[in-house]
């Protein structure tokens, strides 16, 4: 074999004699006759691809002229071509090359069978068995398809001899078929070559697809590329995203792991890299070693290339590139998959780190263990040398970090300082984002100015704290990362991991002090809730200790003392004082000393105690009591205080609901000052002592309580009246037992309104609910807790709540003849407790004959049949207006586009137009939709009171329930949900048989035009149905068919089951008068839930269809047994053709 690395001059024409000699050159062996070239022709037509092409005429030609190299040039596209040569019998490599490096180039320019002498100089060696031999001479004889040179055969030998005309004669009589059979070889090998390339990339897509890091699917890639080509090693360049100077190379070798490392990509081995990423096209080097470069694209751009190598010369071609440009594609897939792999695990560790911590930190009560926690888990899976936990507070300089920080082993408390003079901490307080410092720009300016240990060290734009051993050389942070705490919209402290190292830290660290973030948050408000619990709870406890001291006094002397024990000794008081306001109108009071005997004041009139006065006045806790003027001093309480000199005086009054009675005061003399908790406690003490002090003075009222009792007796005799009739009795034994000029009761509903309302005596006591703050709406803004009071003109009014739990159900309200309203008894309140049970009663009574109203109306609409729609929605509309006969209630549906009432004592149907039902839904139940419903309801002719609930069905709105809002409008709504939700059910079922009522007339309208018969059997092989098309095929009734068994029906009809081998499940039925074939398929039908299966029969006439087929078997064994000629066989199913052209239709040709 022999081929030119460089193109040569053409070679002149050897001249033969027109006898072949034996393969030696000896003249004088007889010659043979011409053998005859149709053998090998004939072989060569059965070759399929280059290769048997190539040994076909190796082998056919050899025996008679003696070559011992065959080689097949086939040109392609661009200047290149491909050689596929045989060597002694042995098929070899084939190869590719430009076409001016041949040394037969110039022989394409004038094709033509020629004799060539070969220089061993120029040619390359080859590989076969002739190796180490150099061919003597060549014929080169060109192979065209179409008028076209499309390749050349070179027949080469050994051994040097004269080429007889004779042999280029029979070589070129070969040539004249063989264009065909290469052009169809070539097109063999191009279907081949894309199967295979389809199952290459496959097989590259399933070894990278279970690869989840980069370096393993690298790996899976060059193993399988080096199973499809030769690869020595492969090359990737990877863009990164925030530096364009530096790029990442990941470089794999056969049998070696692979590597990553920057490089900038300017670097000369980025050379073919760096064009292809420029140009976004493929790059191929085919010398000094072949090298294939193809962009890899993300979201449509270039972000780097993949690069294969191999030591062989010319290894790769353009169908390489397009080949590898596709396995750059499923390569990026792969790379995106792995990076979100990669990002999930990540995330996955963080989180458990996260979770951890956040477990271990739900337990720590204080800072300290919040901070061990924190630094102790933290250092269990990361490198750091500091941990900071500061806590933020606001002064007025601005804020101001302190906290606890963790170096080199000692845990401390930090000094505070301002954020002000701070830098990268201010920063990320200022800004709510996290600070990444990798290289710090302040450490070498601190170290160089020396660093003063345990205090702060500002400058440089930053602060440094330096703690540690005094022996060791302080050190300055090379790398931090602060990240705010925030709890709601503050930040209140900060989280901070430092470290003496540059780049210690990264993103991943910062996301997880985020996520750390709101555990830390939640952490320190448990330890700050839980300090307060503690106060709170010492504060209780002394509070229990005072409550009891109070339950055992028996007069206001014990009282006091039981306060000035339990609170005096608590809040480390000098001297403690409690005054009020006796029956009288008389400033009286009691006053203590440590280890000292209880005193009196007083009695003392109200104008004596100025200071007390000014006090009682304000109202209010006074933290820091002081003298207005040398007056106040003249009083008992002024004098008592401020006789002693104190350091700190405080002041807490004592209400009996709006109205300051009294107060209570505490002093220290000893230089020192209450805390908050302190006057926490007399603010709570003083609730209890009030409420004391008023238990004392209504305790003479028990006598009235007994009367009291025959009205409550009377109010509960009232279970189960009418609300009305309940209502005046409640206002006729009020104005008896307030003593008032005129007392209204109202009952309030569910929602707030009022529901009843009646009176007894002076009508004008109907106004006190609105001067009590009720609005326009009949709601209240804040419905009262207590009793409430005021004055209007000359006449004083009160209004006494009526609660039943936590509901408020009704009032009383009552004007006096005098703007001084006394505060209700004991027995008021019990008759008004009363009286709310009295009211609920009454309402519970009218709610229960709502709901059997309810009831009965759902149980008649169970009854209802939705088979009959339009007596089923007549008799709904009926329904309805029975149950809300007495709010007017009232139907209406939607029918055709139309919303129609349906009332069954009007023959004309009032109709509104409806467009979108899905749309007027959505607004009507939309934030505005009540504008909307109040604009429906007016086109509806609704009166104002009216309300309506849609009826919907599937997201759309099938109609609308309308009713009045009378009294009971609570009772009403709830009645009218319910039916608006059962006549939604009925709709629905009414559609719902509406639609399977067509479905079964659209049902058996497909089976009667069905051109295939059907038959349905049950479980007993009973016909239950038979379509037309049935009839037809059997010539019987199909209406006589349901009863009997396909036996009967077959027997009837004449039909004999046929011999010949048919499918599982079918069969095949032949009839005479006429002859008719019928094809069965028997298909089964599941049953329902409990019902047993039936059978479908399928019967289909197919007499035309094996007419067709039995004319198409006859023709083809009349072309069978045609074999004298092609012609004659062609000519035979011709006549075939036009024989049957009339009797057989299209469905029978096909």
């Amino acid at each position: 074999m022999a081929g030119s690395k460089r193109g040569v001059a053409d070679l002149p024409r050897v001249k033969a004699k027109s006898s072949l000699g034996n393969g030696n050159g000896d003249r004088r062996t007889r010659v043979s006759p011409r053998p005859s070239p149709a053998p090998l022709i004939h072989e060569l037509s059965t070759c399929a691809t280059e290769a048997d092409i190539v040994q076909v005429l190796f082998y056919g030609l050899q025996p008679l002229f003696k070559y011992d190299v065959v080689l097949l040039h086939v040109l392609e596209r661009e200047g290149w071509y491909h050689s596929q040569p045989v060597d002694s019998g042995v098929l070899q490599n084939m190869r590719r090359r430009p076409l001016v490096s041949s040394a037969f180039a110039q022989h394409y320019s004038a094709p033509r069978a020629t004799v060539v002498t070969l220089d061993p100089e120029r040619m390359e060696q080859g590989t076969g068995p002739g190796a180490g031999r150099f061919a003597k001479f060549a014929i080169f004889v060109p192979v065209k398809h179409q008028g076209r040179v499309i390749g050349a055969v070179i027949y080469q030998s050994y051994r040097n001899r004269r080429v007889a005309p004779e042999e280029i004669d029979f070589l070129e009589e070969v040539h004249k078929r063989l264009g065909v059979q290469l052009a169809n070889a070539s097109l063999n090998e191009l279907t081949r070559n894309q199967a295979r390339r389809l199952e290459a990339l496959n097989s590259i897509g399933r070894a990278i697809a279970a690869s989840l890091d980069v370096a393993s699917i690298l790996s899976a890639l060059r193993t399988t590329l080096s199973e499809l080509l030769p690869v020595d090693e492969l090359k990737m360049v990877s863009l990164l995203p925030d530096r364009t100077d530096r790029a990442r190379l990941l470089h794999v070798r056969s049998d070696s792991v692979p590597t990553s490392r920057l490089i900038a990509t300017r670097a000369a081995q980025l050379g073919p890299a760096r064009q292809v990423i420029s140009s976004g096209e493929s790059v191929i080097y085919h010398e000094p070693e072949s090298q294939l470069w193809v962009p890899t694209k993300e979201g449509g751009s270039v972000r780097g290339a993949l690069g294969i190598t191999s030591k062989q010369t010319y290894a790769y071609e353009e169908s390489t590139a397009a080949f590898l440009e596709l396995v750059a594609d499923e390569v990026t897939l792969a790379l995106g998959n792995a990076r979100s792999f990669e990002a999930i695990q990540e995330q996955r560790r963080r989180l458990e780190l996260v979770n951890s911590i956040g477990r271990r930190l739900a337990s720590s009560l204080d800072r300290w263990s919040i901070m061990r926690t924190l630094r102790e888990e933290l250092a269990a899976f990361l490198d750091f040398d500091g941990f900071i936990l500061a806590s933020i507070t606001k002064s007025q300089e601005g804020p101001v970090a302190e906290g606890y920080q963790y170096v080199a082993g000692v845990e401390e408390v930090v000094p505070p300082v301002a954020l002000a003079v701070t830098g990268p901490s201010r920063e990320a307080y200022e800004s709510g984002r996290p600070v990444l410092v990798r290289n710090s720009p302040w450490a070498s300016s601190f170290e160089r100015g020396g660093l003063e240990r345990e205090r702060w060290t500002v400058g440089h734009g930053a602060a440094v704290f330096v703690s540690g051993p005094p022996g060791e050389q302080p050190h300055v942070s090379r790398s931090f990362v602060w990240v705010p705490v925030v709890s709601g919209d503050s930040i209140t402290a900060m989280l901070s991991l430092q470290s003496y190292h540059e780049d210690a830290f990264s993103d991943w660290h910062v996301q997880l002090l985020q996520d750390l973030a709101p555990h830390v948050t939640l952490a320190l408000a448990n330890a700050e809730h839980f300090a307060q619990a503690q106060t709170e709870r010492a504060r209780l406890e002394r509070l229990h200790v005072l409550e009891l001291g109070v339950a055992r006094a028996s007069d206001e002397r014990q009282l006091a003392e039981a306060i000035f024990d339990a609170a005096g000794r608590y809040i480390e008081a000098s001297h403690m004082l409690l005054a009020y306001l006796d029956v009288a109108g008389n400033v009286v009071g009691f006053t203590g000393e440590r280890d000292a005997p209880t005193g009196y004041l007083g009695p003392a009139a109200l104008a004596d105690a100025p200071f007390f006065r000014r006090l009682i006045e304000m109202g209010g806790t006074v933290a820091e009591a002081e003298l207005e003027s040398d007056e106040e001093r003249m009083g008992p309480v002024g004098q008592f205080i401020f006789s002693r000199s104190p350091s700190h005086v405080v002041w807490v009054p004592i209400t009996q609901g709006e109205r300051v009675v009294g107060g209570m005061a505490a002093l220290r003399t000893d230089g020192g000052r209450f805390l908050l908790d302190h006057l926490k406690l007399l603010e709570a003490a003083a609730t209890v002592v009030g409420i004391a002090l008023r238990t004392m003075r209504l305790h003479h009222a028990n006598e009235l309580a007994l009367a009291q009792s025959v009205r409550i007796q009377e109010l509960a005799a009232l279970a189960g009246h009418e609300l009305m009739s309940v209502v005046a009795n409640i206002a006729d034994q009020a104005r008896t037992m307030l003593e008032s000029a005129g007392v209204v009761c109202w009952a309030f509903d569910t929602e707030g309104r009022i529901s009843a309302t009646r009176g007894s005596g002076d009508a004008a006591a109907e106004s006190v609910l609105t001067w009590a703050g009720l609005n326009s709406e009949e709601t209240w803004r804040d419905a009262p807790t207590g009793v409430l009071s005021g004055t209007a003109g000359d006449q004083g009014w009160s209004l006494i709540p009526l609660w039943y739990g936590d509901r408020l159900v009704g009032a009383i309200g009552a004007i006096h003849a005098s703007t001084v309203v006394a505060e209700p008894t004991t027995a008021a309140l019990d008759f008004a407790r009363h009286a709310a049970v009295a009211i609920e009663n009454s309402r519970l009574v009218a709610e229960t004959r709502g709901r059997i109203r309810t009831l009965e109306a759902v149980a008649a609409f169970t009854e209802l049949d939705p088979t009959q729609p339009e007596r089923a929605r007549a008799e709904m509309g009926r329904l309805v207006e029975r149950a809300l006969a007495a709010t007017h209630g009232a139907l209406w549906l939607l029918e055709d586009g139309h919303l129609v009432r349906r009332a069954p004592d009007s023959d004309e149907l009032p109709a509104v137009p409806v467009t979108d039902s899905t749309e007027l839904l959505r607004l009507l139940v939309s934030p505005t939709g009540s504008r909307r419903m109040r604009a429906l309801l007016d086109l509806l002719g609704s009166p104002p009171d009216a309300f309506a609930i849609p009826i919907q069905v599937e997201g759309r709105l099938a109609g609308l329930l309308v009713a009045r809002m009378t009294a009971g409008a609570s009772e009403t709504r709830r009645l009218a949900g319910v039916l608006a939700g059962q006549a939604a059910v009925l709709v629905g079922q009414l559609e719902l048989v509406d639609q399977l009522d067509r479905e079964r007339r659209m049902m058996q309208a497909i089976l009667r035009h069905s051109p295939v018969g059907v038959m349905l059997e049950d479980a007993d092989s009973r016909i239950v149905y038979a379509n037309p098309e049935v009839e037809a095929i059997y010539r019987l009734k199909a209406a006589d068919m349901p009863g009997q068994t396909l036996a009967e029906i077959y027997a009837s009809a004449g039909a004999e089951h046929s011999e010949d081998g048919v499918a599982e499940g079918t069969a095949e039925l032949r009839m005479k008068n006429p002859n008719r074939i019928v094809n069965v398929r028997r298909v089964e039908i599941p049953g329902l839930e409990g019902e047993p299966a039936g059978i479908l029969t399928l019967h289909e006439d197919v007499t035309a269809q094996r007419l067709a087929l039995e004319a198409k078997d006859l023709m083809l064994r009349a072309i069978g047994h045609e074999v004298r000629s092609p012609a004659a066989a062609m000519k035979t199913t011709l006549a075939g053709i036009m024989q049957w052209d009339e009797t057989i239709d299209n469905q029978g040709r096909r």
